[in-house]
């Protein structure tokens, strides 16, 4: 006479459901994702991957307590996904597959200008007011022809077989609605990417 399954097979049996019931709903999005390309939809996409467990986690800064720093993460399948705080005082958390790349200290020469984070942070704020609305298509346009030329004045550095090599990065014009304070898409040497810094919240 055959048993009925134990509370450890069912168990088991409902776990296994589940997972795949999860895997489907995250390919979902990820098919959503690269039929509409859109930002959000990406987020969407790469956050479930977090929380569920499908990529290796990296929270930038996450408990604020880093000097001002200055990165880039460069897309890519590397199956491991950034967060970082950005747009000021609404302190959005968002997500970027890719690698990442130091870009410098907070402070250092870049031509015979010193460039230093809190340039790129200033053009979020008025005064002492954090402009959290100026985001993507909102930032005035004479911010964004200050950052334009600030992201442009930041050196970016990549190892060839003839050694080093200086090279310019400059904002991806074609994903200009992601900007916001600590989240500057980016067009480099090794393809699209995002400028990240310390937020100011």
């Amino acid at each position: 006479m055959l048993g009925t399954p134990g509370a450890a097979t069912r168990s088991r049996e409902f776990r296994a459901f589940g997972e795949a019931e999860m895997e489907s709903d995250l390919e979902a999005l990820k098919q959503h994702w690269l039929t509409t390309r859109s930002f959000a939809d990406e987020q969407a996409y790469l956050a479930a991957r977090v929380r569920l467990n499908d990529a290796q986690f990296v929270s930038l800064d996450a408990d604020g307590t880093l000097e001002p720093w200055l990165a880039a993460v460069i897309r890519y399948p590397t199956g491991v996904v950034y967060s970082t705080q950005c747009a000021g005082v609404s302190t959005e958390e968002r997500f970027i597959e890719g690698y990442l790349v130091l870009l410098g200290g907070s402070k250092y020469e870049a031509q015979d200008e010193k460039i230093e984070v809190s340039a790129l942070t200033d053009v979020f704020h008025d005064g002492d007011a954090c402009m959290w609305s100026w985001k993507g298509h909102d930032l005035p346009d004479e911010r964004l022809r200050k950052l334009t030329h600030l992201v442009e004045q930041i050196p970016y550095w990549r190892t060839g077989a003839e050694g080093d090599a200086r090279y310019q990065i400059c904002i991806d014009r074609d994903r200009a609605g992601e900007i916001a304070e600590a989240w500057i898409p980016i067009e480099t040497p090794d393809g699209p990417g995002v400028l990240l810094y310390k937020n100011c919240d």
